[in-house]
């Protein structure tokens, strides 16, 4: 399966689409601009590798946000169909008119909460750094072991508890506030979130770091590239970007910022 990404982000972001012709050109030179996003996509092509899904899947991209994912394993698996559920109607909504300009006919959006939905019998669900954003206790995981069939596979990475910083804190104290506000879920460290599944039900049969030091770095220099002004955040994506493969070379896997764990349906 070969999953690329970024394509869609001429129609999905808001600067781009009100120039088409520019956003394209630009991309062609610079590539997908949010470094967050890029890395985390490596890290979801990597787990991709893990799950075995049949020809014509039925696959959830819970939290699809913009829909870069469903869009991206939507093209990779023109038979599968894949559903992108967000509870933000502005994001679907922009979804769908990238779906339609792009003329991507195999997803279906959705922009109620999972348990409201009648979205069912799924190989797959995702959910790729969202769970950071719910309550423990809010978090979806019964009602996703209810939508998948027996054997279907639960993916869902988010930040691990304790984050690893390069540069002084103070650097990033806007980032910082914004994270004290947003990420209430992140709770987890890698053994808890495992918990957690076996918890629900699952059986784990993949858990992991990832975004060690290297991939750090990279996200650091972005954030103050970006921070510095435009020019300086197009002059630091490629050395960025260059991080975040060093770092999915020489990571070891025994700590890391992120966390990922794959659970699957298993009925006693």
């Amino acid at each position: 399966m070969q999953l690329t990404f970024g394509q869609a982000q001429v129609y999905t972001s808001s600067r781009m689409k009100n120039h088409p012709v520019l956003a394209k050109l630009f991309q062609q030179f610079f590539g997908y601009t949010n470094v967050g996003n890029y890395a985390r996509f490596t890290i979801f092509k990597k787990l991709m590798k893990q799950i075995p899904l049949p020809e014509k899947a039925e696959i959830l991209d819970l939290g699809t946000g913009y829909g870069e994912y469903a869009i991206s394993l939507a093209q990779a698996n023109p038979k599968a169909i894949i559903h992108a559920l967000d509870i933000d109607q502005e994001r679907i909504q922009t979804l769908n008119r990238a779906l339609t300009r792009a003329n991507i006919p195999n997803v279906r959006t959705c922009d109620t909460y999972l348990q409201d939905s009648s979205i069912c019998d799924l190989d797959f669900i995702f959910s790729i750094d969202v769970f950071e954003h719910i309550r423990p206790e809010e978090m979806p995981f019964a009602t996703a072991y209810e939508k998948l069939k027996s054997g279907g596979y639960f993916m869902v990475k988010i930040p691990n508890k304790v984050q690893r910083t390069i540069f002084p804190e103070h650097l990033f104290e806007e980032h910082q506030e914004w994270l004290e506000d947003e990420h209430v879920g992140q709770v987890y460290d890698l053994d808890g979130l495992k918990t957690r599944f076996e918890a629900e039900g699952f059986e784990v049969v993949h858990a992991s770091y990832s975004d060690g030091w290297t991939s750090r770095l990279a996200w650091e220099l972005a954030y103050l590239g970006k921070k510095a002004g435009t020019i300086t955040q197009l002059l630091s994506l490629p050395l960025a970007k260059a991080l975040i493969h060093v770092d999915r070379w020489v990571h070891t896997g025994k700590s890391g910022n992120a966390i990922q764990v794959i659970g699957r349906k298993v009925y006693p």
